[in-house]
């Protein structure tokens, strides 16, 4: 048995239910945000508190789930689960049929265990032209990543990465950063400002010069390394672009140590 945070109260899993009239079904109209657990310790959550209020805001439905309601909820899931390490998956979906004129929130929160989880040590990424539409908040729509789901499948690649007017922006699930002669540079404009980008962009402060800048396909097809972060992936180096090798084609150096240093600080 696993328990949720649905609405107002926790209860099993198995116990919940939409209705067939939810806006956020019919019409995908939704946000969510996701955030680790490592060993009983939230990683940070009030970043991520930050970032779905935001995104509550953006939408603006008829009023927003407090912050204080979340941790509450968040803690109780902690105790009765009693995973230590897990993710919590913060779900809104407006709820409501098309023509009502004031949509309300619906509020749910996952709770999965993440025992078992380890990230890719390396990987390889396909390129898709296309931008998502609110990339500044965490929508619920999805469709264009999965769609390229069998795509990725077959060539085995971790992520898809998005580009448009010859410019870099994100990946489906992650942030994106190139190195070059020793120079970090992350694409400024069109992405989902992550919560793990955050932290590397201090990390990698300590290792090189690092720009917020545009990145070319180019420049991101000839970088000397490439990787990807996210909240699941953490810092997870690119060694194949399209079947093509980055740089040695083996983890570099810089990528590396900036791993490492970011799980020093996952432990602080």
């Amino acid at each position: 048995m696993a328990y949720c945070y649905f609405n107002g109260g926790v209860v099993d899993e198995q116990e919940v239910g939409l209705s067939i009239h939810n806006l956020g079904v019919h019409r995908g109209f939704g946000v969510f945000d996701f955030f680790r657990m490592r060993d009983g310790k939230y990683s940070f959550i009030q970043d991520h508190l930050d970032r779905f209020e935001n995104s509550q805001k953006f939408i603006e439905l008829s009023h927003i789930i407090k912050q204080d309601e979340i941790r509450e909820a968040v803690d109780t899931l902690r105790d009765w689960n009693g995973y230590k390490d897990a993710g919590f998956k913060l779900m809104l979906l407006a709820d409501g049929k098309e023509s009502d004129s004031e949509l309300s929130p619906l509020f749910f929160i996952l709770h999965s265990d993440l025992t078992n989880h380890q990230p890719a040590p390396y990987a390889s990424v396909i390129l898709h032209e296309y931008v998502r539409e609110y990339p500044k908040i965490k929508t619920i729509s999805y469709f264009t990543s999965n769609l390229l789901h069998r795509r990725k499948t077959k060539t085995g690649a971790i992520d898809v990465i998005y580009h448009k007017d010859n410019q870099i922006s994100e990946a489906s699930r992650s942030n994106v950063f190139i190195i070059r002669d020793g120079v970090f540079k992350t694409p400024a404009e069109h992405i989902l400002e992550g919560i793990t980008r955050k932290q590397v962009l201090k990390v990698a402060s300590e290792v090189g010069k690092v720009e917020i800048t545009n990145v070319s396909v180019d420049d991101f097809i000839t970088a000397d390394e490439v990787f990807i972060c996210s909240t699941l992936k953490e810092i997870c180096p690119i060694v194949e672009i399209e079947g093509s090798p980055v740089g040695s084609g083996k983890v570099g150096p810089l990528s590396r140590k900036v791993s490492q240093l970011f799980q020093q600080k996952l432990m602080d």
